[in-house]
């Protein structure tokens, strides 16, 4: 037996224990199944118990059999038995600090689990040390088994240390990497979306009359999609079977024909009024329906803006600057202005405003002084308080400011059509 032999990893397999009188008297153990490894051969085959280790004779397949000092080499590591009892070799103590420095080279996780692995996984080095101590004599477990778990505890106390490390690396890198400097300017001009054309015209108008003092209202309390027959009709001037009612015919919600979707946006001037002492003044923009055939210029859905102001010497003539002054400020330019006379329930006297813009006249919305009527339904005294009041169609403007000849266009959802109307503001 003698000679240097190369590395071989130990099968694994079950040890055939056998204790016989071996070398110089001392018990050794033989592999049941080994190849041969370190400085020993070693060949499957076992001893029979009537011959020593100096008279084992060679023989072939099953009857051929070597003696052999027991020894387990695994990485870096080695153990050897021999006539003196059980030593940890230097490979040991080098092993150990070749482990040590892997581990504070590790630059990834990765690296740290691989070294981890190899040296106490369920095949790693240390490991395999650990199971070779059943192999020694009871009276050197002991002693090499401290020294076997106090490189496996160190090994682990260095990884884990190590870990947290990485770990701390990694979690700054990546907040390095995604930190964000909040005295940056906001991006511009980055593709989030427009407001839709709709939205933009109702905004554009709200703030003019904002800008005048008025107060908006859109809540759901004074301004409900749903109203009912009162608040939409008779506080309006507008009793049951009154002829107003057959331009505004709607959708009712029950057999009553009490509940409806609201006709337009005035119903919120008489929720108002009943709440707030005058003198105030508002602007109620909201959606409105309609049995309204759909074609180019009329849908069952559409915007309204209306505005009422309650002072005490309010005249047509107050009403009139504000139209004008809305107008000019809607299309930007010095547009002309003609009032037409007209007739609305709620409103007394009544006129209808157009533009001229492009080369013709367009009719643009309805204005009047508040009927005394309305203002009693509302506990008002006519006598002490004057108001006006003014809608208009969202759509309506929408189309003509933007050129749109089909009404339908609004409510396509097309992004080819809607990406056409930025926000002449940025985006918000």
């Amino acid at each position: 037996w003698g000679g240097e032999a190369s590395r071989a990893e130990v099968m694994r397999s079950e040890i055939y224990r056998r204790e016989l009188m071996g070398m110089r008297g001392m018990p050794i153990k033989f592999a049941n199944h080994c190849r041969y490894h370190g400085k020993a051969f070693i060949f499957p085959g076992f001893m029979k118990e009537s011959e020593s280790v100096a008279s084992a004779p060679l023989r072939v397949g099953k009857e051929r059999m070597v003696p052999c000092i027991a020894r387990r080499r695994a990485g870096q590591l080695r153990m050897t038995v021999d006539e003196t009892g059980s030593t940890v070799s230097e490979d040991l103590m080098e092993a150990e600090r070749q482990a040590l420095a892997r581990i504070a080279d590790a630059s990834s996780l990765d690296e740290l689990n691989a070294v981890r692995v190899e040296y106490l996984g369920k095949k790693g080095t240390v490991t395999a040390m650990l199971k070779m101590l059943g192999k020694l004599r009871a009276e050197d477990r002991p002693r090499m088994g401290v020294l076997v778990n106090q490189v496996k505890d160190k090994l682990e106390s260095s990884i884990a240390t190590r870990k947290e490390e990485l770990e701390d690396e990694a979690l700054n890198q990546k907040m390095l990497q995604e930190k964000i400097d909040v005295t940056m300017p906001g991006i511009i001009n980055y593709p989030f979306g427009n407001l839709h054309p709709l939205t933009q015209t109702m905004q554009k108008a709200v703030d003019i009359f904002t800008d005048l003092g008025y107060e908006v209202i859109d809540d759901p309390e004074l301004s409900p999609q749903i109203e009912t027959d009162y608040y939409n009709f008779q506080a309006l001037n507008i009793p049951p079977n009154h002829p107003a009612r057959d331009m505004q015919d709607t959708f009712y919600l029950d057999d009553d024909m009490e509940t409806l979707l609201r006709t337009h946006t005035s119903s919120v001037q008489i929720r108002y009024m009943e709440r707030h002492k005058p003198p105030f003044a508002i602007v109620s923009p909201g959606r409105v329906y309609r049995r309204d055939s759909v074609d180019a210029t009329h849908s069952a859905l559409f915007h309204q803006i209306e505005i009422m102001a309650i002072t005490k010497d309010l005249t047509l003539g107050g009403l009139r600057a504000t139209i004008i002054h809305f107008l000019r400020e809607m299309f930007e330019e010095e547009v002309e202005v003609r009032f037409r006379g007209s007739y609305f329930p709620f409103t007394e006297p009544s006129m209808e405003f157009d533009v001229f813009f492009r080369g013709r006249w367009l009719e643009m919305g309805g204005c009047g002084l508040v009927d005394p009527n309305v203002l009693e339904m509302a506990g008002l005294d006519p006598n002490e308080w004057q108001g006006f009041a003014a809608g208009f169609g969202v759509e309506r403007f929408a189309m003509v400011l933007y050129g749109i000849p089909d009404i339908r266009e609004f409510y396509k959802n097309d992004l080819r059509f809607l990406r056409q109307f930025p926000h002449p503001r940025g985006f918000l």
